[in-house]
């Protein structure tokens, strides 16, 4: 028997959603209001979030630590 990758749940409804603890908790906080925002796997060093909170523009940034924001001003 494989092993599910994906929630069953939401393959119901046709949508693809990984089960949680099966990808990596990429996470860093927001440089404007310091809240933490969930950077996925699929972001790369150069690419802009937007902050759910506070609306910021920010630029994913190598970190020593893991990924780290800028403000894009």
């Amino acid at each position: 028997m494989a092993k599910k990758r994906y929630d069953p749940l939401w393959e119901i409804v046709d949508e693809k959603v990984a089960l949680q603890g099966a990808e990596p908790d990429l996470d860093s906080y927001c440089p404007n209001c310091h809240v933490k925002v969930h950077v996925g796997p699929e972001f790369k060093p150069g690419d802009r979030l937007e902050c759910g909170l506070c609306g910021a523009l920010s630029e994913m940034v190598g970190g020593v630590g893991g990924p780290e924001l800028r403000l894009v001003e």
